[in-house]
Order: C-alpha cells, then sequence, then structure tokens
C-alpha cells in the first residue's frame, strides 16, 4: 500500500510545480494577437511624435516647504495640532479681562514652542533639499540605441 501512494503523487501534480511548467506556453502563445500585442518606445527623445508623449523625468523632490511658503503652510502645520491651538484660544482669551492671568504668560510659550518647532521643521527640510540635490547631481548608466538593432552601449551621464 505505500508502494502505492508513492506512484500516484507525482511532483507536477503539486500546484507550485504545476503552474511553473505547464503555465509559462500558454500565456505567451497571445503575445502578437489582437489585443495582446504592444509597441513600446524606450525613450526616444528625437523621435518624431516626441511632442505626443511625455517622458517623466527622474527629478526627486521630497522637501515640503519653498522659501515663499514655509510660513504659511508651517504655522498651518502648526494649528492643526489640537495643544496648540487651544492655547491660542486660551492666549487670545488671556486679552479680555475676565481673564485671571495676563497674556503675555499664555503668548509667550506659545511662541516659544511653535517658533522652536518651526525652526526644526525648517532645518530638516533644508536637509531633505540638500540630499535630493545631491542625488538630482548622481552620475548614472544611460542605456543608449545608437545601431536601431537592440544592441546598446552604456555610458555615463
Amino acid at each position: 500500500m505505500r508502494g502505492e501512494r508513492r506512484k500516484k503523487l507525482h511532483l507536477s501534480q503539486i500546484y507550485s510545480f504545476k503552474c511553473g511548467i505547464g503555465g509559462f506556453k500558454d500565456e505567451h502563445s497571445q503575445i502578437g494577437r489582437p489585443g495582446f500585442s504592444r509597441v513600446v518606445f524606450c525613450n526616444e527623445p528625437d523621435g518624431a511624435d516626441t511632442s505626443i508623449r511625455s517622458y517623466a523625468t527622474n527629478y526627486v523632490k521630497s522637501t515640503k516647504y519653498t522659501a515663499a511658503s514655509f510660513l504659511p503652510k508651517s504655522l498651518f502645520e502648526q494649528f492643526r495640532r489640537v495643544a496648540n491651538f487651544y492655547f491660542l484660544v486660551t492666549g487670545c482669551l488671556s486679552f479680555t479681562p475676565l481673564a485671571p492671568y495676563t497674556a503675555s504668560s499664555a503668548i509667550l510659550p506659545l511662541i516659544e514652542v511653535i517658533g522652536a518647532t518651526m525652526v526644526n521643521e525648517g532645518i530638516e527640510d533644508f536637509q531633505r533639499k540638500k540630499q535630493d540635490i545631491e542625488i538630482n547631481n548622481r552620475k548614472v548608466k544611460v542605456h543608449q540605441d545608437f545601431q536601431g538593432d537592440g544592441m546598446a552601449k552604456s555610458e555615463s551621464g
């Protein structure tokens, strides 16, 4: 009985082996038929229809702020935090005669905390910008097809 079980179990009947062997030819037999063929253009900047195709650049930008948008965006981010918004409201209420404390004791700590956080975010964003410039100026290998026969040469540039 033990020998019969071993004869019945074939590797091609196990799912992982069956997928790898049998499915490869069936999937690729459809290439070239209607609905399965496609033309791939590999970055031909000198081609006739270059204006139609818009090639994406490899430019990296991971910064959050620009020089003009730093103050408004940073203040918006600061006051999205509930604690900062709460202390802003209590600071505004401290200007009324009903407040049991002075306005400066409510506003100055808020300004210090927000100022320190904004300076920290500015430094981090500037460091990200320096890293982006470094990455964008790296030398890369470029694939160029000079002969038009699929034979490529690699160049640095």
